[in-house]
């Protein structure tokens, strides 16, 4: 029950300045009989002579009428003889005595308390402050805390004790030593080599009492008690104690199974006993594991993907497969690539002329280059990749499909017929360097002159005859204006930052760096508003991704725009800092 803070009981018990909030004694009382209960519950209709008040409350608050031939004028009554409203529900009244309406109606209680950072001041307007010497931390407690703080109750609690029990592989357990100790000494320190788990072990093969215990890991110490500076477990004899071993992530493979060996073999005697299942020794703990049925039963990965090929993309699923395959480690891989394979090549299965064979060859390669990303190799996981697929060879990614698969329209094709002289120029020059050798070309004109109109002629014919043409711009609108058109500071990975040194963040083996060595073109539209740096930077990375050491990598790369127009804005920059940052500045300049 919400009390009323206006209630008269209330008030007259409180002082001129003070607030119904600030005294909670005053409205949080203890109900500790059915008698206090029916004191001030009622869940009937009292009588109208002796309770009068009551009963009006209830008739106003909790009943519907009276109406139909009764009070005919009553408001469910209009426009129809019979009552509209007809309650057919239950009601139900709770009494809340207990800790939980604590939490309920001061329910930011146990997240902390809200703070403010201050300072105080004279007044002065020009004194100078020491904002992080000066500063006064303030926080604000609630009344029912406060009350609480002052009879010293306890805010929160925890029984019984939870012991957390190492797992770790054969001599990979780790341990503590002082600095000044050398490593020589450390190494032949037999008693450092002493942790639980290898303990828990000794205890099972030598000491009687663990014995006839015959118990878990986990369970080991309710029974015994862990003296970190000897380092022996000695027998418990007294509370109580939970043990719960450290968590394992299902991508750390043995160690995972170790883990979950350890939560159901009893009386281990040494991590060479882990493995002898029912008179079989298995060659590791996966197999073992697998021996006694623990990884069979954890189907949870099917699941995740069986709900996801609902609604999603043959691209996403491939990325979450990896990984599935990389963080959760499934016992079962080629089960499940098996069963999800169909859904995984939906995309490329549209390639009526690939077979079978080529299509998974296909996907099992898109997801390798995931799992490259990640550190992974797609054989680590059992499986064989072909030696011709789809992609003859290349990992492929979203990107690299993209570029392949832009659709040319029919207009730019036909618009090499109709370039000007001057455009046919430009075409021809950089058409021939394409198949013949390595040039940076700059296409300078004012606006409106037909730079665009040619970039798309060069990217239609060169896209035509199956090569790979990049086409990117300094603006975003620039670059959406060309087919396939992105950012040159996304499609290089140019830094955005004025840093002096920039490099592109293109590695040597990815997929983006191989796309970029594929390319027969590259087209860089407005790279008068670009900064030098991010061009010399562009020249950088191709020379390295490449192995050339000609300018540009030896790309034929087609660089455009105006220099008449917006160059690199420089913050609060001068005029001769902004021409100073400006391409025709750059020892690239004379090279084109």
């Amino acid at each position: 029950m919400t009390c009323n803070k206006n209630w008269l009981e209330i008030k007259k018990l409180l002082l001129p300045i003070e607030k119904t909030e600030n005294r909670p004694d005053l409205h949080c009382s203890k109900l500790l009989t059915p008698e206090a209960y029916d004191r001030i519950v009622s869940a009937e209709l009292r009588d109208i002579h002796i309770h009068k008040h009551l009963h009006s409350l209830v008739a106003q608050h909790m009943m519907h009428g009276p109406c139909g031939q009764i009070n005919p004028n009553h408001a469910c009554m209009q426009k129809t003889e019979i009552c509209k409203d007809k309650f057919d529900c239950h009601m139900n009244v709770e009494i809340c005595s207990t800790i939980q309406v604590v939490k309920y109606i001061y329910k930011y209680i146990y997240k902390g308390r809200d703070k403010i950072l201050y300072q105080l001041s004279n007044g002065e307007a020009n004194q100078m402050l020491d904002e992080i010497k000066n500063f006064q931390l303030a926080r604000w407690i609630s009344a029912p805390e406060a009350m609480w703080r002052i009879y010293s109750f306890d805010l929160n609690e925890m029984h019984p004790s939870i012991m957390t029990l190492p797992v770790h592989l054969e001599n990979q357990q780790l341990f503590t030593f002082p600095d000044q100790q050398s490593v020589d000494d450390v190494v032949k320190n037999a008693h450092l080599k002493k942790v639980m788990l290898t303990e828990f072990f000794q205890m099972n093969k030598y000491d009687h009492f663990a014995k006839n215990l015959n118990c878990l890991y986990t369970d080991f110490p309710q029974y015994f008690v862990w003296d970190a500076k000897s380092r022996y477990w000695s027998l418990r004899q007294q509370r109580d104690v939970i043990g719960r071993i450290a968590g394992v992530h299902p991508s750390e493979g043995e160690r995972y199974c170790l883990r979950l060996l350890l939560k159901h073999v009893k009386k281990p005697t040494s991590f060479h006993d882990l493995k002898v299942i029912n008179g079989k020794i298995a060659t590791s703990f996966r197999e073992a594991a697998e021996f006694l049925g623990l990884l069979q039963t954890d189907n949870s990965a099917e699941i995740c993907l069986a709900e996801v090929v609902l609604y999603q993309m043959s691209s996403s699923l491939c990325h979450l497969f990896t990984t599935i395959l990389v963080y959760y480690n499934p016992p079962n891989c080629k089960e499940l690539w098996l069963k999800f394979k169909d859904f995984l090549s939906e995309d490329i299965q549209q390639n009526k002329t690939l077979s079978a064979e080529v299509v998974n060859g296909t996907v099992l390669q898109i997801i390798d280059m995931h799992l490259r990303a990640m550190g992974k190799q797609i054989t680590h996981y059992g499986f064989q990749l072909l030696p011709n697929t789809l992609l003859q060879n290349h990992m492929d990614t979203k990107e690299l499909q993209a570029e392949k698969y832009i659709i040319t329209p029919e207009e730019d094709l036909l618009s090499v017929y109709q370039l000007n002289e001057e455009q046919k120029i430009a075409f021809d020059k950089v058409l021939h360097c394409v198949n013949n050798i390595s040039k940076a070309f700059f296409i300078d004109g004012p606006g409106g002159t037909g730079k665009t109109y040619l970039y798309k002629a060069l990217l239609a014919t060169i896209r035509s005859q199956g090569y790979i043409a990049l086409a990117t711009a300094t603006s975003g609108v620039a670059a959406s204006i060309l087919p396939g058109g992105r950012t040159a500071h996304s499609r290089f990975k140019i830094p955005i930052n004025d840093d002096q040194h920039k490099y592109c963040n293109i590695s040597k083996q990815s997929v983006l760096a191989q796309l970029i060595r594929d390319a027969k073109v590259i087209i860089w539209d407005k790279a008068t508003m670009a900064k030098r740096k991010s061009i010399e930077a562009l020249d950088k990375m191709l020379q390295d991704i490449t192995n050339n050491s000609h300018l540009f990598g030896g790309k034929v790369i087609v660089f455009g725009g105006d220099f008449r127009q917006t160059l690199p804005v420089i913050t609060h920059g001068t005029r001769e800092d902004i021409i100073d940052t400006s391409l025709v500045m750059s020892q690239l300049w004379n090279k084109f």
